[in-house]
């Protein structure tokens, strides 16, 4: 536990967000607003960063002290105090970390046995007093039996399909680019590639899932028993030293925990048989050296010599009372039952997580998804009847009642890249995109039929700014193509002498195409590096939405730069600004406000709708977490309808249109999105109707050999 506590600080895989440590994911980062407490521990509040880090030295000095035997249970009860609040505070962390939830209950479990009796500090202080040596008999079978209950429940969730006949996610897992990566150092180039030729052939991942399912079973079972002790032991080893070394990187001390509590199994008194071995040969071999007889047997009266008794075991069988016995069932029996409630709900429980809490799913599955999307529904702010609308329905502005809501006047248009029909669009509009932010485009496409030259385009623009605003613009200029900017962005790479980053650059431009994550990503990171915004001026003149894909059209497409009028029309007026945009990406958060008004341009005359920005308000693990797992968006939904209801004195309704891929399938929707997430309740030995089952039964072929999921770097 004092690792637990030192691994809080580092930096790991395990903390979703790279090169932040779990302490800033989770506790103690700048853009934490709120946290996702376990059911009944909503009261307990997120305390101050600098609280949150005594909280964790505390932890980190009491697991030695525990250790030690000091103030034994003093330690244990600080132990426990301080992991369960870290536990129960901040549920995203450790809901998918079974061994988190192990530790808990074995540190609570080890704050009533009396552990501290032989081997501690305490017992060395007590030493000339008359006190027991030995423990009774039930807190090993307690501690036994938890450890067997948790290994079983392991192997039983990967009894589907996914696992045994698809090999499902291991395969992927084996078939990541950088495994193997952290030993490029120690191995061979061509050591290296026969290893990872073994581990990403298909028969390597049947044999791990076929390995792991008979493995997790049966070791409990065969820990119990003196005669396949050894061999449990043996397998335990190899398979936590399999999952740390080489599968693994975000399952933190999980391995050092599964081998340190299996010495449980062993015979109680084995401390005191393995150090009288060791004093025996040392003994023998001073005799030796002195030339003497091996005293390891004894002569008898009789002359024969006779082995020394092993010493008793420790472990005191005559002293289970009965309160104690009935806690012993209790608790394994409590264990036993609550992994198996999810058989009681009509629904594939692996996609829902119905039942799935504290069931002991680690690494069994996978799922990933789009950023769940909230939608606020204020019949007070968006008529839901068109006769209400005193207007055209294909009008979004004339079915919102503005006085009513507190934002800018500003309506924000999805639109789709690669569909876009310049001829509807309006001869001079706004977008808003990644990297470019907001602009005043010119369409020189606007109505059928036209088509003006550049120097037609630019009068055309003045003569209309001039009438409209009374003032010239501070700027016009002409767009081109992303091609264009990437090569440009390639050669000037190559003349600094990066030719790694401009064959990058290059292969993404010719291979990906335009529009693809991994280029757009490209693009950021060269956004970010570019501190004195050099770069800015060619990211603004990039045609409209060639960062989303739209292919170059030849047309004197113009930028106009016109910052403080830009700036004058998103405040209230009598005709809202109209913004066009696409998917934002991450960028979402601080490109628009909290919450704003959308509509869509497919099909044409799409209702507006209220759209509430999750990442301006969620950390990227939260978001993660809540479009990953149902009853968090429920949560998530019931705090955005009390800010609703705070800001605007009543409570909304409140969607979400949600996109998840299970283990490889198609994406489908997690949730209703006709559901009013904020109200609906929680069943929780029945299916929810408000959650969707698992559309797709096996993963289709397609799915199996490639997942996104893997793929990404």
């Amino acid at each position: 536990m004092s690792l637990e506590a030192y691994s809080l600080f580092r930096p790991n895989a395990a903390a979703i967000n790279t090169g932040l440590s779990p302490l800033q994911t989770y506790f103690t980062g700048p853009d934490l607003k709120f946290h996702f407490a376990y059911a009944g521990f909503q009261w307990l509040p997120l305390l101050p960063a600098q609280w949150i880090y005594v909280l964790v030295g505390l932890q980190a000095l009491a697991g030695v002290t525990m250790a030690l035997g000091l103030c034994y249970r003093v330690s244990a009860s600080a132990v426990f105090l301080t992991w369960g609040y870290l536990f129960a505070v901040e549920s995203t962390r450790t809901y998918w970390q079974s061994h988190y939830y192990l530790e808990l209950l074995l540190i609570f479990l080890m704050i009533w046995m009396p552990a501290a009796r032989r081997y501690s500090i305490d017992a060395w202080l007590a030493r000339d007093r008359n006190l027991p040596r030995t423990v009774p008999y039930w807190t090993i079978v307690l501690l036994r039996g938890q450890l067997v209950i948790a290994y079983f429940y392991a192997g039983v969730a990967k009894l589907n399909a996914d696992w045994l006949l698809d090999a499902v996610p291991t395969r992927w897992v084996l078939a990541q680019p950088d495994m193997m990566g952290r030993y490029e150092t120690y191995l061979a180039s061509s050591t290296l590639e026969f290893i990872r030729g073994i581990l990403r052939s298909t028969w390597c991942a049947y044999f791990i899932n076929y390995a792991g399912v008979l493995f997790d079973l049966s070791v409990g079972f065969l820990l119990l028993f003196r005669r396949t002790r050894l061999v449990a032991m043996i397998l335990l080893v190899l398979f936590h030293a399999t999952n740390h070394f080489i599968i693994f990187d975000d399952i933190g001390w999980f391995p050092l925990v599964g081998i340190t509590t299996a010495f449980i199994f062993l015979d109680p008194n084995w401390p005191e048989r393995f150090w009288n071995r060791l004093r025996a040969r040392r003994s023998v071999k001073s005799e030796q050296r002195k030339g003497s007889k091996t005293p390891s047997a004894q002569p008898s009266s009789d002359g024969v010599r006779h082995a020394q008794p092993c010493p008793a075991p420790l472990s005191n069988l005559g002293t289970t009372s009965l309160l104690s016995t009935c806690f012993v069932v209790v608790w394994l029996l409590w264990q036993i039952l609550l992994p198996l409630r999810h058989f009681l709900i009509p629904a594939d429980s692996r996609f829902t997580y119905e039942g799935q809490s504290f069931s002991w799913r680690l690494k069994a599955d996978v799922r990933q998804s789009s950023p769940a999307e909230i939608i606020v529904q204020d019949s007070a702010i968006i008529y839901e009847n068109a006769a209400l609308a005193n207007g055209p329905l294909a009008s979004s502005a004339r079915r919102i009642n503005w006085p009513q809501w507190h934002g800018d006047h500003v309506i924000y248009r999805r639109i789709t890249p690669g569909r876009i029909e310049w001829e509807r669009f309006p001869e001079i509009f706004v977008s808003l995109e990644p990297i470019v932010g907001e602009r005043f485009i010119y369409n020189p496409f606007a109505g059928p039929g036209i088509n003006r030259t550049e120097a037609a385009s630019l009068q055309r623009v003045r003569s209309l700014w001039q009438s409209l605003y009374g003032h010239q613009p501070q700027a016009i200029h002409s767009t081109f193509g992303l091609t264009s900017l990437l090569n440009s962005i390639a050669e000037g790479l190559r003349a600094g002498g990066n030719s790694q980053e401009a064959a990058e650059v290059t292969r993404l431009t010719a291979e990906a195409g335009h529009g693809s994550s991994d280029l757009l990503d490209l693009l950021m990171g060269f956004h970010h590096r570019d501190k004195a915004g050099e770069m800015t001026p060619f990211f603004r003149s990039l045609a409209p939405f060639a960062l989303a894909g739209e292919p170059f059209k030849s047309g004197p497409f113009l930028v106009i730069e016109d910052p403080p009028l830009l700036a004058s029309q998103r405040h209230p007026s009598d005709e809202p600004l109209l913004i066009y945009t696409t998917d934002l990406g991450p960028e979402v958060k601080e490109l628009l406000p909290q919450v704003c008004i959308f509509d869509s341009q497919e099909p044409p005359g799409t209702p507006p709708y209220i759209w509430w920005n999750s990442p301006k308000d969620l950390t990227d693990s939260k978001l993660m977490h809540i479009s990953t797992q149902s009853f968090f968006l429920r949560r998530y939904a019931r705090r955005v309808a009390e800010i609703w209801q705070r800001d605007y004195g009543r409570r909304p309704i409140v969607h979400a249109v949600t996109s998840m891929s299970f283990n490889g399938r198609p994406p489908q929707p997690m949730v209703d999105p006709a559901a009013d997430l904020a109200t609906v309740p929680v069943l929780w030995l029945r299916h929810n109707p408000w959650i969707k089952d698992l559309e797709t039964a096996r993963i289709p072929a397609s799915a199996i050999a490639v997942n996104p999921a893997f793929n990404a770097r």
